[in-house]
């Protein structure tokens, strides 16, 4: 009886865990398309993607012994049917709609668990290279989720819902007029005057990952396509709204005229801001091309760094940009 009776202790404990995250409307903001409907990536056996990053971290979250390395293997599969067994989902080993709604975690300042390091790998990978996968909950990344939340058209504050996770896991704006909405349209009409030029290939590709593809399918609210050789992805991003409204402001409050030689498309160092879509490369400004350092690629990168950038790259301080200048956000 005794052996009876701790048996089933156990097998309830293994199904004692955080309740599944229900959507929540108040998470999203007034920006934000009413009810939207949540979809989810499938992730399975011989995958190596940054998905997979989240999904492990959060397999372990559940407590399952899994490597968190990226690469969906036997020991992920056998942690996901795990997984799946205990919370009575399909048992077949791939993380898809139904095992990602049942994963995701609500969590929040003061945390401390995979399931954060899974948001802050997240938000390294796809927003800011700079934070630290801790696993702990502290003030950089609450103002890192509540920045990423109101880009997004999320309430800002900070606690990571089911909204959240699916923004940060998809990819994917939930504005109603797409990422950057009306700053792409104000800059692809400023194209269109030409008082900035937006590149139509990447340097001599042709496959639409170009600046003017880039900024017309951020105007659609369409992700940007990256481009598909050297260190680049070959993949697609949503363009940071920072990064539209200031070089929307980089011409209207600062009176440049300048031509984008690359948004998310052409190859950069592995793990640039290009491919999270928040920075852009200029190699002319007011009809001045840049060729070393000049009063001209000065005045530019104060204005980006006055405009908050985290990166501002140029002739004067970084001898891989002598002739463009590079400012991300």
């Amino acid at each position: 009886m005794w052996k009876i009776l701790l048996i089933s202790s156990l097998a309830t404990s293994c199904m004692v865990g955080d309740p599944p995250l229900e959507p929540d409307e108040a998470e999203l903001d007034l920006r934000a398309a009413a009810a939207p409907v949540l979809t989810w990536p499938v992730v399975r056996l011989g995958d190596s993607n940054r998905t997979v990053v989240t999904a492990q971290y959060l397999l372990r979250d559940a407590g399952l012994p899994v490597s968190v390395d990226g690469a969906f293997r036997t020991d992920t599969v056998a942690s996901a049917r795990s997984f799946q067994s205990m919370h009575d989902l399909p048992v077949d080993g791939v993380i898809g709609a139904t095992s990602w709604a049942r994963l995701v975690v609500q969590v929040s300042s003061g945390s401390s668990r995979a399931a954060v390091s899974a948001v802050q790998d997240l938000l390294k990978n796809r927003y800011d290279k700079s934070l630290d996968v801790s696993g702990v909950f502290g003030a950089t990344t609450v103002r890192l989720v509540s920045e990423f939340q109101t880009e997004r058209c999320l309430a800002a504050t900070g606690v990571v819902g089911l909204y959240t996770w699916n923004a940060l896991i998809v990819d994917r704006t939930y504005c109603s007029g797409g990422g950057g909405g009306s700053a792409a349209q104000r800059i692809l009409a400023a194209h269109n005057a030409g008082s900035i030029t937006l590149w139509d290939q990447t340097f001599g590709r042709f496959y639409g990952a170009d600046p003017l593809t880039n900024l017309r399918d951020a105007a659609a609210g369409r992700a940007a396509k990256t481009s598909c050789y050297g260190n680049a992805p070959c993949t697609t991003v949503t363009l940071s709204s920072r990064l539209l409204d200031n070089v929307d402001r980089l011409r209207t409050q600062y009176g440049f005229r300048f031509f984008v030689t690359a948004v998310a498309g052409a190859t950069h160092a592995a793990g640039s801001y290009h491919y999270a879509g928040r920075a852009i490369d200029v190699d002319e400004v007011n009809g001045v091309r840049i060729s070393g350092d000049s009063a001209t690629a000065r005045q530019w990168m104060a204005a980006c760094a006055a405009l908050g950038a985290v990166e501002v790259f140029g002739p004067n301080n970084d001898a891989a940009h002598q002739d463009h200048l590079h400012c991300a956000w």
